[in-house]
C-alpha cells in the first residue's frame, strides 16, 4: 500500500497554480503596457485616436518590457527545475 503525503501535494498544487496564474497576469499586463498609446486605442466615447497624436508613454514601455522580463524569468527558472540536464 503506498503512503501519499497529502499535505505536501496540496501545497504543490496550490504553489503551482498560484505560479501559473502570476505568470500570466504579469504577461497580461506587458501586453497591455506595451499597446497602450497603438493605433487601434478608442477614447472613452469609441472614437479611433489618431496614430499621429498617439505615443506610448516612456513609463508604460519600461513597465511592459520589466513585466515581460518578470515573466519570462519565471518560465526560464520553472525549466531549469524541470530538467535534470540543466543542473
Amino acid at each position: 500500500m503506498s503512503n501519499i503525503n497529502w499535505g505536501a501535494f496540496v501545497v504543490v498544487a496550490l504553489v503551482s497554480f498560484a505560479a501559473a496564474v502570476i505568470v500570466v497576469i504579469f504577461y497580461a499586463l506587458s501586453l497591455r503596457l506595451l499597446a497602450t498609446g497603438s493605433a487601434d486605442d478608442t477614447e472613452s466615447d469609441g472614437t479611433v485616436t489618431s496614430s499621429a497624436a498617439s505615443h506610448r508613454p516612456l513609463a508604460a514601455t519600461v513597465g511592459g518590457y520589466a513585466c515581460l522580463a518578470v515573466s519570462a524569468a519565471a518560465v526560464l527558472y520553472g525549466l531549469y527545475l524541470i530538467i535534470p540536464q540543466f543542473h
